[in-house]
């Protein structure tokens, strides 16, 4: 794949998260250069729970998070991080985190951690796909199908990518039929990551905002590339259930329970290759089809 975008995902895994402290809970990021026309959802959740976690007790990892969406940010603008202590307990810490830019609400989001402990377990089945080794990787679609990718999709698809993504399914880029909303794709980092749990939270948080979206759109029969479609992340939420490494295959189980009021609902259960949920995610996003007049005056942005 022609890689015409200056994004480099090793500055984004590194970079990003290297906050300035401006102030007691106070981190303002560095911008890096990239391609984008607005900054990626999944990057801000990721920032959001990094910066929540440097005002967090060592001994504890999150186990839950929540954000709201506010508006889009710009990429070559840093964003701040004004983090609140909600609660410091001896098993869980809450913390919020309202991030902006340029005085603007960008995101509001919460978090929460514990300390590691035992307890009975129980977990819905992984589902049996094959194997990721025998699937072919995204990028390598992309390739083929590029004359069919809309070009205000190319600054995302086009970039190097963070992740080795493999979808299980049959992967539409224009096809608008109706499908059913359970899909899979397997995924894993780019490189091997030598670092604490916290980071790979932090990665996964990055990579689950990728397909969550685009997937509940398929009971609908919108291809997720249609110009006519506007999209927007609306919130994201994730459950972290047990330790996960992003440099390990990791699979993405999709599926969509409900759509309505121009807003679809995303689901996924996060599965490392020995059968353990690892996490669970909930995105809901804006999935409003504009008129032709609407569209040939200005193409929407896509929603990353």
């Amino acid at each position: 794949m022609t890689q015409d975008f200056p994004d480099d995902p090793d500055a984004e895994r590194d970079q990003a998260f290297d906050f300035d402290q401006i102030a007691p809970d106070r981190f303002q990021s560095r911008p890096l250069p990239s391609g984008l026309l607005r900054l990626y959802g999944g990057m801000i959740v990721a920032q959001a729970l990094a910066a929540m976690r440097l005002t967090a007790p060592d001994d504890k990892h999150a186990h839950a998070l929540h954000l709201f969406y506010q508006r889009p940010g710009l990429t070559d603008r840093p964003l701040l991080f004004s983090v609140e202590r909600d609660a410091d307990g001896h098993s869980f810490a809450q913390r919020r985190v309202a991030v902006t830019q340029d005085g603007k609400p960008i995101a509001y989001a919460m978090a929460s951690f514990q300390i590691e402990e035992r307890g009975a377990v129980y977990q819905q089945t992984m589902p049996g796909v094959p194997d990721p080794s025998r699937l072919e990787p995204l990028t390598a679609i992309f390739d083929r199908q590029i004359t069919a990718l809309p070009a205000r999709h190319h600054p995302f698809w086009r970039r190097k990518q963070m992740f080795d993504w493999r979808p299980v399914e049959q992967f539409q880029i224009g096809d608008a039929g109706v499908y059913p909303a359970k899909r899979h794709f397997w995924f894993r980092a780019n490189g091997a990551i030598d670092a604490p749990l916290h980071i790979h939270q932090r990665l996964l948080c990055y990579a689950c905002d990728t397909h969550i979206m685009q997937n509940a759109l398929r009971p609908l029969g919108i291809a997720w590339a249609d110009d006519h479609l506007q999209s927007s992340s609306l919130d994201f939420a994730i459950w972290f259930h047990a330790p996960l490494r992003v440099d390990e295959w990791l699979l993405y189980a999709l599926d969509s329970p409900a759509s309505s009021g121009a807003r679809v609902l995303g689901t996924g259960s996060v599965f490392r290759q020995d059968g353990v949920l690892a996490a669970t995610v909930v995105q809901q996003g804006l999935a409003r089809m504009l008129d032709d007049d609407v569209v040939n005056e200005e193409k929407p942005l896509a929603a990353y």
